[in-house]
C-alpha cells in the first residue's frame, strides 16, 4: 500500500471510531485489490426484509475505493454504476471484493462484486476513482 495513504477512522464504511458505522476491516490479497466479508445488520433492512439497495451501493463503492488506495493511494469517487442482479436478506452473511481495472492518468477504473451466501453474485458495480 503507498506510504502516502491517509486514514480517516470516521468512514463509515471502515472507520473503526464511527459508533453509527459498519467498522468493516479490508483484506488487500495483492496491490489493487481488496476484499471483506460481513453479515447484513437488520438495521439497514429495506422492504420485508431485504437489503436496502443504498447499503449494496455503498459497499461497492468501498470495496472499489479500498482496492483504488492499496494501489494508486487515496482517491475519491467520481462515477458509480451499479446493477443489483438479486435480493439478500438482512441477517445473510455477503462477501464484498473490489479490483483496478485501468489506470489513466489520475482517473481509476474499477470494478466489484458482492457475492450471497451461497456464492452467487448479487450485485456488481464499477467506478471511477480521482487520485489526489
Amino acid at each position: 500500500m503507498p506510504d502516502e495513504v491517509r486514514r480517516d477512522n470516521r468512514c463509515f464504511v471502515c472507520g473503526q471510531d464511527n459508533p453509527h458505522g459498519l467498522r468493516l476491516a479490508f483484506a488487500y490479497p495483492e496491490a489493487g485489490r481488496a476484499e471483506t466479508e460481513l453479515v447484513i445488520p437488520e438495521r439497514f433492512s429495506g422492504w420485508e426484509r431485504l437489503t436496502h439497495g443504498g447499503l449494496l451501493a455503498t459497499l461497492l463503492d468501498e470495496a472499489m475505493a479500498h482496492a483504488c488506495i492499496s494501489r494508486e493511494g487515496n482517491a475519491v469517487t467520481v462515477e458509480l454504476t451499479v446493477r443489483f442482479l438479486k435480493p439478500v436478506e438482512v441477517g445473510q452473511e455477503v462477501r464484498v471484493s473490489g479490483r483496478v481495472l485501468e489506470v489513466k492518468g489520475r482517473v481509476v477504473e474499477t470494478e466489484a462484486e458482492i457475492l450471497g451466501p451461497q456464492g452467487q453474485a448479487v450485485a456488481r458495480g464499477r467506478g471511477r476513482f480521482l487520485r489526489m
